[in-house]
């Protein structure tokens, strides 16, 4: 009989990386697809997991994300590791960063963050190796496959932009955009909320009114989702409705795993 590995992913991550989240499926995983606060997967209490192809590595390393997610992740993590993913010679010849930079870089995860680096061929090659991690943990070391509450304080305009970023369609980006445009969360919210979307006189294209349209990125369908969302009345009859016996299996089988799932300590 197989065993049941679970495995948590950023809903980032999932989103830019589909091919891995069906391959983990495939392979028998249960995955749970979240907002992680540090990391693209965790697959015990202990083991947080960055995967980084050749071209983010080096990209990170630039701008200086890099040691500030190494931290982060070490910090909530007493087993971080890094996936690497794919090939650092091509991306040496493609650009103009130093192999000196960028094994020391590496070297300093190692050695100053206690990172375990562990590169992989593709998407697919992840998705086994997270597998592989998930059964270790979980099945051989019967680590409790839970996520770890991170103590650290978020600032406050991660806290908005975390906010914001968790409307329909507004990914982080967007939600920068929002915020240099509108000011504060609230003048945001505000707007989505009140946003008009109209029709052209030709009746074949819907177009935004009022301080939205000078925001980058923003369309009517996403204006549309986020004001449905801010609007609708909690519960809706839809919802309670036509949800609810899916509601008390899911609730019911939550209770049956958990009573036969091991504690960890």
């Amino acid at each position: 009989m197989a065993e049941h590995l679970w495995v948590c992913v950023d809903s980032n991550e999932a989103s830019q990386q589909p091919e891995i989240v069906n391959y983990l499926r495939l392979s028998g995983c249960e995955v749970e697809v979240r907002r992680l606060p540090v990391c693209d997967y965790v697959v015990s209490d202990r083991c947080g997991v960055e995967r980084k192809d050749a071209l983010d590595l080096a990209n990170s390393l630039k701008d200086g994300r890099l040691f500030n997610q190494a931290r982060e992740i070490a910090e909530a993590y007493g087993r971080p590791i890094l996936i690497l993913e794919g090939r650092l010679t091509r991306v040496l010849r493609r650009s103009r960063m130093r192999p000196s930079s960028l094994y020391g870089a590496l070297a300093s995860l190692a050695l100053d963050y206690g990172f375990s680096i562990i590169p992989t061929a593709d998407a697919y090659a992840t998705a086994l190796l997270l597998q592989r991690l998930a059964y270790r943990e979980q099945v051989e070391e019967r680590r409790p496959p839970q996520l770890r509450s991170v103590s650290r304080r978020m600032p406050l305009e991660e806290q908005q932009l975390f906010l914001l970023s968790g409307l329909p369609n507004i990914g982080r980006s967007l939600a920068e955009e929002l915020l240099r445009h509108l000011g504060t969360p609230m003048r945001v919210l505000e707007e989505l909320a009140s946003a008009e979307v109209r029709m052209s006189r030709t009746g074949k294209t819907r177009r935004l009114e009022g301080p939205l349209r000078e925001v980058k990125g923003i369309g009517p369908k996403i204006v549309e989702e986020a004001k449905r969302l801010l609007t609708t009345p909690y519960p809706s009859e839809a919802s309670t409705e036509g949800e609810s016996s899916t509601l008390i299996k899911y609730l019911g089988s939550h209770v049956d795993e958990e009573a036969n799932e091991p504690r960890g300590s």
